[in-house]
């Protein structure tokens, strides 16, 4: 066990003998590593060709590593598959299964430039899969593909961004806690959960989202050009659902079909007549097939039992998220 693992598990072990979080001991000291998984065979033995399927699947966070976040959902994940990839000449095209409601900004914003990146280097075509949910980051990330397919129950939209700023004063009154702060200015503690926010403040964030806003407008317009310019989008960008009829109407995505269609469409359109099927997996399983998750084994598995409000955390989100 290598010794950085024994310092992590360390109060790993007090949070599940407090009986405050489940814990997949296990997962956590296992070595990682992502290896090639055949999820469908091609129909015949002597074709090496194949098409990637990689999970874009939960919130997106940037910090994969940590504790509490989801590893198919992170710019590190996403960053690895692709550079495995581009290193397998065999690799025609590359499908994006997404079901997720979006998450943080920054980490949809590099996910998306990665796969954009991947593209223009490598010329491999990138097709997103929306299979659940590809609502706002999700969706940012989807529109870095050459081509978005939506299963025919599938959501999409939610096009906009949400802020963040849990308030905790009336808890902290009750349990006793105080806070001092000391600051070099009047905005240094802006969106503090100990005090009420002031209309100074309002504004200021206000602003960040509109920057963030528009930025998201501006990467639909540049990758999907079809779909109308900035007044259309307003239009349809104000946040709501759709489905997915709905978001083929309004040019959001390309098509409603199934997974399967998808990759005998993209099969087909790097001309390849037959082909295998991988996904990179952190865990080999021997019944894998296209809708097995292509990343099983996370670093470390956690059930936190905290009500949503303490499991908040400040920032700004590209995300759908509904009942706040």
């Amino acid at each position: 066990m290598k010794l950085r693992n024994v310092y992590l598990l360390i109060p790993v072990m007090a949070l599940a003998l407090s009986g405050c979080v489940m814990v997949d001991i296990y997962e956590l000291l296992k070595a990682k590593q992502l290896e090639e998984v055949t999820i469908q065979k091609a129909k015949h033995w002597l074709t090496f060709d194949k098409v990637l399927l990689v999970d874009v699947s939960g919130v997106i966070c940037e910090d994969a590593g940590s504790l509490f976040s989801s590893v198919t959902c992170s710019p590190m994940y996403m960053k690895a598959v692709l550079n495995k990839a581009e290193e397998d000449s065999a690799i025609k095209a590359v499908i994006l299964r997404i079901d997720s409601p979006g998450g943080t900004v920054s980490a949809s914003e590099i996910m998306a430039r990665e796969i954009a990146q991947f593209r223009k280097r490598t010329g491999i075509p990138v097709y997103a899969q929306i299979s659940g949910l590809g609502c706002s980051g999700a969706y940012y990330i989807a529109a870095a593909c050459n081509k978005i397919n939506i299963q025919p129950s599938a959501i999409s939209g939610s096009i906009g961004v949400i802020a963040i700023f849990p308030k905790y004063r009336r808890l902290a009154d009750k349990v006793g806690y105080e806070q001092v702060v000391i600051k070099s200015g009047t905005l240094k503690d802006i969106g503090s959960g100990m005090r009420d926010m002031t209309d100074e403040e309002r504004i200021v964030l206000q602003s960040v989202i509109d920057n963030d806003y528009e930025e998201f407008l501006a990467w639909i317009r540049q990758n999907r050009p079809h779909a109308g310019d900035r007044e259309t989008l307003m239009k349809i960008a104000d946040g709501r659902i759709y489905t997915a009829q709905q978001a083929v109407e309004r040019k959001l995505v390309d098509q409603i079909c199934f997974l399967d269609e998808t990759i005998a469409g993209v099969m087909s359109a790097v001309q390849v007549s037959d082909a295998q099927v991988v996904a990179y997996s952190y865990s080999d399983s021997e019944d894998a097939n296209i809708y097995s998750p292509s990343a099983r084994a996370t670093p470390l598995k956690l059930n936190m039992n905290l009500p949503p409000p303490l499991n908040a955390r400040s920032g700004f989100y590209y995300l759908w998220l509904p009942g706040e």
